[in-house]
């Protein structure tokens, strides 16, 4: 027993560096090495599995040491012997399970009927938007070059969301820092989103900016919602730092006419029990920036209990409501789920007299994607998770069915969209509706048809 913990613990520090090499030689840095590792233990304490495959490296090294002495003390015929049974029929094995489980979970039969007459061949964003006054957009993460912004105009597509990052190491962190993959300076950092803004402007698309914060290791669970720090002399730290983060993106905005401006996304402590520093914020950005403004409130425990919206323009809500229990769900079944949330938001509406805006909505190609639409895909669910481009379909053809036409709704920011054209296909399980049929029902639904 102690040997074998010796060989499995030895295995487990040889993987984390060979791991850490390769992420050196590629350039990563140590912020991104960070996340990697943080991101790599998450999923070992969720996911059994994991350890084994962290042993992987290692085992193959001893093997190949077993295998090389083998041919050197037992001839040619004891090593090819022992190679058969120790290397190819474990790794034809693997294959054929591996082939056999991706046929499974690929083997969707939904045979959509594309529409193309809904599709905006004009090369031009329409403006819908004056006429109803619903903001049709989704949010777009890559580059904006013509090439890659007409897919958009394409599916009626009017409003681009844009989220710039800022980060912090745990949700008591006293402060946050500005963020961009590219590490730049603040001088780079309005550079590199006035550019993209100005890209979108050209194509009469109008712009929604976005910040959002990332944190790099949460403790026990807390993600951004949970964002408190730890006392005031810490609060009043945070608090300054995230100032300085969204008057840098409002001033940004004003100066590239942005048509909105969110100054939060899912701070559903802070929003709640801290309303008077989100008033002070609001007249801020509002000194600074001259288009509407919101605030982007989580779906659960925080939209129905934020009292500040009467000072913005819009109730934000990020929306992903759980709409059914089972896997698999017709669109009557998903309809049928909005329902029991749509008087709750109707009431908020009617309180304040603000219509509702979902700033963010988004369902997965997964067989489950109505029941946890908030839930993140992870590495290991494409080994084993069906791909269910229909449920992704009939969530979408759900929401304009139900939600769309209310005269009290403002509009939908869908998630997500990557402007690469290797992102999405129909046996992508994550969220983008590129390639698949959602796709084509975001654009019959935006285009009124």
């Amino acid at each position: 027993m102690k040997r074998f913990l010796q060989w499995y613990f030895g295995s487990l520090i040889f993987s984390s560096f060979l791991l850490l090499g390769i992420l050196f030689y590629f350039g990563f840095s140590i912020d991104d090495i960070k996340t990697y590792y943080f991101e790599l233990f998450s999923q070992l304490l969720e996911k059994w599995y994991y350890w084994l495959f962290l042993t992987i490296p290692f085992s193959l090294y001893r093997l190949s040491q077993y295998l090389f002495h083998s041919y050197k003390n037992h001839g040619k015929m004891t090593f090819l012997r022992r190679f058969s049974f120790s290397i190819i029929f474990p790794v034809g094995l693997f294959f054929s399970f591996f082939n056999l489980s991706q046929w499974y979970i690929k083997n969707e039969n939904f045979d959509y009927q594309w529409i193309s007459e809904v599709e905006n061949k004009t090369g031009q964003a329409t403006d819908l938007f004056t006429e109803d006054n619903k903001q049709r957009g989704i949010h777009v993460f890559g580059r904006m070059d013509s090439t890659r912004i007409q897919p958009l105009i394409k599916n009626n597509v009017e409003w681009v969301t844009m989220v710039p990052f800022g980060d912090q190491e745990d949700y008591n962190s006293p402060d946050m820092r500005y963020y961009h993959p590219e590490r730049k300076t603040l001088l780079d950092i309005d550079s590199i989103w006035s550019k993209k803004i100005q890209s979108a402007h050209s194509y009469n698309l109008k712009v929604f900016l976005k910040p959002h914060i990332w944190i790099f290791s949460p403790s026990n669970g807390t993600w951004r919602s949970d964002i408190f720090p730890s006392n005031e002399t810490n609060w009043e730290s945070w608090k300054k730092s995230y100032r300085e983060f969204t008057l840098l993106y409002a001033k940004i905005a004003e100066k590239n006419n942005v048509e909105m401006f969110c100054i939060g996304t899912e701070f559903t402590r802070l929003a709640i029990e801290k309303p008077d520093f989100w008033e002070k914020l609001i007249q801020d950005v509002r000194s600074i920036y001259s288009g509407k403004i919101t605030y982007a409130a989580n779906w659960y425990d925080e939209f129905e209990k934020v009292t500040f919206w009467d000072k913005l323009d819009y109730i934000g809500i990020q929306a992903y409501f759980p709409l059914v229990k089972n896997k698999n769900p017709t669109v009557k079944q998903v309809s049928k789920g909005w329902k029991k949330h749509l008087p709750s938001i109707e009431r908020i509406h009617k309180k304040f007299n603000k219509k509702i805006l979902f700033t963010e909505l988004g369902y997965k190609s997964t067989t489950d994607s109505a029941i946890e639409p908030w839930s993140w895909i992870d590495y290991s669910s494409n080994l084993y998770k069906p791909v269910s481009t229909e449920t992704q379909a009939n969530c979408y053809e759900a929401f304009f069915n139900t939600v769309w036409k209310k005269k009290w709704f403002a509009g939908v920011h869908f998630w997500q969209w990557h402007t690469s054209e290797e992102d999405g296909g129909k046996d992508n399980l994550d969220f983008t509706p590129r390639s698949k049929p959602a796709e084509n029902i975001i654009a019959k639904g935006f285009g009124g048809k």
